[in-house]
């Protein structure tokens, strides 16, 4: 009885299975009938998941577990990080197809570790193939980045394929039946968008080195390791290009993107520290970017070590901090009037916003096109064209600051020459005012000396007068003694002689004092003359013409040789022709006097040698007059210029002179008058007068 009850259900569980089978081959998912070279079938497949990833192929394509397999409603079917197996159910039907042209299944995702491909056979048996990025290229059935797989001899019946899927990166699906020649050029076209994506990539590392060269700024240098770094982890993670160019890398290929996505994190929030100024500007979030930082460089050292799921969580953790906490920075920075931050704000919300939306694309959630296949790539490209346009437009802030900057101190050097000037509008005020009262006040002296003066002539005239009359009339008493006799006569000649002498005396100062008086009198008649213009080197030559011939009468004995070194060509001078020529006349007589002296003292083989030189020089005239006379004492030198202060013999010189060619000069000719002497060797006067002089009118 137990065997007859078991039979009818054991036929009945055969017939089932049977009928199964015999729908699935009636029906196949994909018909690849020739009429073209490409069939995409993602929301074709079944798909199981299997947390335990213990179920083998005997059991998935057992009948009782077929019903397990859950039709995808994604293109392609993603299901994000997960440690489960996801095993895919598809049949296809090879119908009406040339039998030269081989076709082959590609799972279009070539980071996938572990693909492995169940084809059935129609005994029920498998034609089993093992794929994905650990399996070595040599071993590969077909030597591809992608894992690809040739489909079997098979043109009657379809053909069901199980496919087993283990990864530790994203479990996206990508799979299509597809002519060979059609996979070359299908691999190849997608790999051009990656290849306009590593050409920016190296134009941006290129021009940003030459800046960095040029500049020494860090955060060129931060900003092209970020490039170089996180550009890398978008190429080896999501382009599939690592396994193109090394095939045999699959276990480090793994791990090597993890790596170079902790290091473009570290120097990306380097890039910000030094870009955004956060140390100045927001010191309290800088020291949380600086916490980042830290937690970076251990991650890095980590990914080496640790589990790759491991290396993701935590890349992931740091990801959504350090991307709310890079978005808040730059808000507070522009709002603190720093404007390139708004690039980098505008940068980092692109990738942000990628970042975003790849899992909405995951999940089917936004339609599939070229955007949302490479929405990490074009938001990365996107943020680092906006970084490379933040960091141009800090070189124009950078300049904007150096003209400000050149501004201001232009500003303060116009302020302070306009204070130079005002200052020296200044001095001229108080030096005319000087001018003025000392004007006044030798004005004062002058008629108060006029005065004196005229008070003293007059009785002075009476004194001369008085004695030469004395002398006359003791002349006329001399006459008269003699016809006196002899006894009386002696006596009283004698004493009209003392008589004479004495008026002689009288006469004689009085003279003296007279001179005096009328020198008193000339210095206090000092008046604004008419200012034109002369030639120098005549005016010169005339006053020496009378120099020369006033003192023929008092020397004797001697001959003064005189030299003229006048430079040829001067332009005309503005002076005041009378008082000019009243110092130069002072000047030459100083020096034929005290060429005169020397030569008294009967040195052997001593000249007397008078030298008058012009010279034209830093838009001032010169005029030098030298000799080699005794001489200033180094005791007297500093009041030469003492009115009535002299060093000659008295009745030689009243000490006005010098005093009188130095106001002349240096106050109604806005010159200077100098001197170098050396005792018993000869002095020079040098005066130097402006060609156009600002005096008092």
């Amino acid at each position: 009885m137990v065997k007859c009850s078991r039979r009818p259900k054991t036929i009945a569980l055969f017939l089932f299975f049977i009928s199964v089978s015999a729908s699935f081959a009636a029906q196949p998912d994909v018909v690849v009938d020739g009429s073209r070279d490409r069939w995409h079938f993602g929301q074709g497949l079944f798909v199981l998941e299997d947390e335990s990833q213990a179920l083998t192929i005997e059991d998935v394509s057992r009948a009782e577990v077929a019903q397990r397999f859950i039709r995808s409603s994604m293109d392609p079917p993603t299901y994000g990080f997960s440690r489960s197996v996801y095993w895919v159910r598809f049949s296809y039907l090879k119908k009406d197809l040339a039998p030269e042209r081989r076709w082959v299944l590609a799972v279009m995702n070539a980071p996938l570790e572990h693909v492995d491909v169940y084809f059935q056979r129609p005994d029920g048996s498998f034609d089993v193939r093992v794929g994905g990025s650990r399996v070595p290229w040599a071993r590969r059935e077909v030597a591809h980045r992608f894992h690809v797989f040739q489909l079997p001899e098979v043109d009657a019946e379809p053909v069901t394929v199980y496919i087993r899927v283990q990864t530790s990166s994203l479990m996206s699906l990508p799979m299509e039946i597809l002519a060979g020649d059609e996979l070359m050029r299908v691999a190849a076209s997608l790999l051009i968008p990656w290849w306009i994506y590593v050409g920016i990539l190296a134009s941006m590392v290129l021009f940003n080195t030459v800046l960095y060269v040029f500049l020494r700024d860090r955060a060129y240098l931060y900003y092209v390791l970020y490039i170089v770094f996180f550009g890398q982890f978008i190429l080896l993670r999501f382009s599939g290009l690592g396994y193109e160019y090394f095939p045999d890398g699959g276990p480090w290929l793994v791990r090597i993107p993890q790596a170079f996505a902790h290091l473009g994190g570290l120097f990306v929030v380097l890039f910000a520290r030094s870009f955004l100024h956060t140390s100045r500007t927001v010191p309290k979030l800088d020291r949380l970017l600086l916490v980042m930082v830290a937690v970076c460089g251990l991650s890095t050292m980590l990914a080496a070590f640790v589990p790759v799921r491991v290396s993701l969580i935590i890349g992931n953790a740091w990801a959504l901090v350090s991307g709310v906490l890079l978005l808040v920075v730059p808000v507070v920075v522009w709002r603190r009037g720093f404007q390139p931050a708004r690039f980098f704000l505008a940068g980092w919300s692109t990738l942000c916003m990628a970042v975003v939306l790849v899992p909405l694309s995951n999940q089917g959630w936004l339609p599939t096109s070229f955007v949302t296949r490479h929405l990490v790539m074009i938001g990365s490209a996107m943020e680092m064209i906006l970084f490379a346009l933040a960091l141009a437009n800090r070189i124009n802030e950078a300049k904007k600051q150096s003209e400000a900057v050149r501004r201001q101190a232009l500003e303060g050097e116009i302020y302070r020459l306009r204070n130079i000037e005002l200052r020296q509008a200044n001095e001229e005020i108080l030096r005319k005012q000087e001018q003025l009262v000392q004007a006044e006040k030798i004005a004062s002296m002058g008629q108060l000396a006029a005065g004196v003066a005229h008070e003293i002539k007059n009785p002075l005239n009476f004194v001369n007068n008085f004695s030469l009359s004395l002398v006359e009339m003791t002349d006329e008493l001399l006459q008269e003694l003699k016809s006196l006799p002899a006894d009386k006569q002696a006596g009283l000649v004698m004493l009209a002689s003392d008589c004479g002498q004495t008026a002689q005396k009288i006469a004689e100062h009085g003279k003296r004092a007279d001179g005096i008086v009328r020198s008193m009198m000339e210095h206090s008649a000092v008046r604004p003359g008419v200012r034109s213009l002369v030639d120098l080197n005549r005016f010169i030559e005339e006053h020496i013409g009378l120099v020369l011939q006033d003192a023929k009468g008092q020397r004797s004995g001697f001959q003064v040789s005189v030299e003229r070194v006048l430079e040829p060509g001067l332009p005309l001078v503005e002076v005041i022709p009378q008082e000019l020529g009243r110092a130069l006349l002072n000047l030459l007589n100083n020096a034929l006097q005290a060429v005169g002296e020397q030569h008294r003292k009967g040195l052997n083989g001593y000249v007397p040698a008078v030298r008058i030189s012009t010279l034209r020089r830093d838009g001032r005239v010169e005029i030098r007059i030298q000799d080699n006379g005794t001489g200033i004492p180094v005791a007297v030198r500093e009041r030469i210029y003492e009115p009535f202060f002299t060093t000659r013999r008295p009745g030689e010189g009243l000490g006005l002179g010098l005093s009188l060619s130095h106001g002349i000069i240096t106050k109604r000719h806005a010159g200077t008058l100098e001197f170098d002497s050396t005792e018993n060797a000869g002095t020079t006067f040098v005066v130097t007068l402006p060609f156009n002089p600002r005096v008092l009118p």
